[in-house]
């Protein structure tokens, strides 16, 4: 067993040295590689954020189009009305002014016979006077007999009381012409200014509506070039969505590849990881809970104090030791397929400080580093933890399920 074991180190020193030349070069490309990522994951945030700011616009001004429509079909509606309501004020200025016509000819007969009646009336007052002056004592002296006399006397007064009462008569009958008249241009005035006012109002409602159909055109063709932008942005979304996705395969491949490097000759046999924070933690946050932005947790939190020694939890080799912007100062030990042929990796991530390098051969429970609170974190005191990760074939699985706690 001794001669197992002596052998398997032996082995595992190997491959570190044969490994070690090629860890910084390692960090590097991964440091790239994690870059890029970051890169192609904000320029796809950016490409969605301005998809989703054109989608909002090109929303708006449907909703826009919507209302301007709505407001066309309830004008077009109310000119219909209108100009149906100023066909039937015209027909009525129409028959206002036959009326007035007719009135105006009534009066123009009325003043005929009144003129006629009172020159009639005139030749017998100026026979009468012609009487008065001379004529009518001849006539009395020509009489034979007195019944004679009374007679054409009588006949003067009743032609005078005759024509008088038709003078009147046909003077009363054209002042009621008259008034009749007046009333007859009144109403076609009426008439006339209530076609007027719905001839303005038709006007005014065709200039609206012309103006409403002026602003639909030109909200139709703001459509037409915001769903072009739109189709456009899409495909530049898509194109960035793709360019990211490609970035964490190539990240997820390389890290793939680097712990198939080294763990390529390393070689458990069995799981007997140790727990890398001995009897100084608190179990914060677990794998799969929700984060403070409510995206699933990767890994088990173990809060302890500012410095606390963090140890390998199994033999292996470090793959990674370096900076990150939401890990913080972390470490990663790659330990080697176990028996069930599974690839077996621990991150160790917030470190304060880490004194290990990419290629280190390390073994159960040598120092790694010190807790931190370097990097993204947050929680109960001060944010100082050990944030664990254990990862199987660069797939992370819940460590609480190896790690003894």
């Amino acid at each position: 067993m001794k001669k197992r074991f002596v052998a398997g180190m032996l082995s595992f020193l190997l491959a570190a040295c044969l490994l070690c030349p090629f860890a910084a070069l390692a960090d590097e490309t991964q440091e790239t590689l994690t870059e890029q990522k970051k890169q192609a994951q904000q320029e796809y945030e950016d490409a969605k954020k301005q998809l989703a700011a054109l989608q909002s616009q090109t929303s708006a001004t449907k909703g826009q189009i919507g209302q301007l429509e709505g407001q066309i079909a309830e004008i077009t509606a109310q000119i219909e009305a209108v100009t149906a309501a100023k066909q039937e004020a015209q027909q009525l200025v129409a028959e206002r002014r036959n009326t007035e016509a007719a009135a105006v000819e009534a009066l123009n007969q009325k003043q005929a016979e009144y003129d006629a009646s009172l020159a009639q009336c005139k030749t017998q007052m100026g026979a009468m006077q012609m009487l008065d002056s001379g004529g009518a004592l001849a006539y009395i002296a020509q009489a034979k007999s007195l019944y004679e006399v009374l007679t054409f006397s009588e006949t003067l007064r009743q032609m005078s009381a005759q024509n008088s009462a038709t003078l009147t008569r046909l003077n009363d009958e054209a002042d009621a012409l008259e008034l009749a008249r007046q009333a007859a241009e009144a109403a076609t005035a009426e008439a006339e200014a209530a076609e007027a006012a719905l001839a303005e109002q038709e006007a005014q409602l065709n200039d609206s509506e012309s103006q409403l159909e002026s602003a639909l055109q030109q909200a139709n063709s703001a459509l037409s070039a915001q769903q072009a932008a739109q189709e456009a942005q899409n495909l530049v979304t898509k194109a960035a969505q793709a360019a990211y996705y490609k970035a964490i395969a190539e990240l997820d491949a390389y890290n793939r590849a680097q712990g198939d490097k080294y763990g390529a000759n390393l070689h458990f046999t069995s799981l007997d990881f140790g727990n890398p924070l001995p009897g100084h933690y608190t179990i914060t946050n677990t794998f799969s809970s929700p984060d403070p932005w409510g995206k699933p947790h990767n890994g088990t939190d173990f809060a302890a104090g500012n410095g606390t020694p963090i140890y390998a939890a199994a033999d292996g080799i470090v793959s990674v030791a370096r900076s990150h912007s939401s890990y913080g100062n972390y470490v990663m030990v790659t330990h080697g397929r176990a028996d069930d042929g599974n690839l077996y990796e621990t991150l160790y991530a917030h470190m304060s400080s880490y004194v290990v390098s990419a290629g280190t051969p390390v073994a159960k429970g040598d120092l790694l580093g010190y807790v931190g609170n370097t990097g993204s974190v947050w929680g109960a005191y001060g944010g100082y933890h050990l944030h664990l990760e254990i990862r199987i074939n660069n797939v992370r699985a819940n460590s609480l399920n190896y790690i003894p706690h």
